[in-house]
């Protein structure tokens, strides 16, 4: 009797302390870059919007930048879609150029030193957010 008492709770014991390990884990992370939200400044100077057909553009004369400051005094171009969301500021109520701004898209993060950084990021990013802070 008191090998089957011994059996069975060796039995349960078990299989509850495999379902409380830890998983493997890789040693290392990934290779590819990861995705970041890139926070341009400056002036919008071309907006066209987007139809259900097409999508349109918007380009904007970088000031400043989260997170390279060599895109500073680029003028870079970007697609829109029918999702891209357009805040207006100080009771406008259309987007008109030229005017301040904010253009906010997700690229993967690129390092210093790369040379392609501008063409790169307009060829593969869509504008995810337009903020016209221009003044009424």
């Amino acid at each position: 009797m008191k090998k089957i008492i011994v059996f069975l709770v060796a039995a349960v014991a078990l299989p509850t302390s495999v379902a409380f390990a830890k998983p493997s884990h890789p040693a290392k992370g990934g290779k590819s870059n990861p995705m970041v939200m890139y926070v341009l400044k400056g002036t919008l100077t071309s907006y066209a919007p987007a139809t259900a057909d097409q999508d349109g553009s918007v380009t904007i004369d970088v000031s400043h930048s989260n997170f390279h400051g060599s895109l500073k005094g680029q003028s870079m171009t970007f697609d829109t879609t029918m999702k891209t969301r357009i805040t207006f500021r100080n009771g406008a109520t259309t987007l008109t150029t030229p005017a301040k701004g904010v253009l906010k898209f997700k690229a993967p993060l690129h390092r210093k030193g790369d040379t392609t950084l501008v063409t790169t990021l307009t060829a593969n990013a869509k504008a995810l957010h337009i903020i016209d802070q221009a003044r009424q």
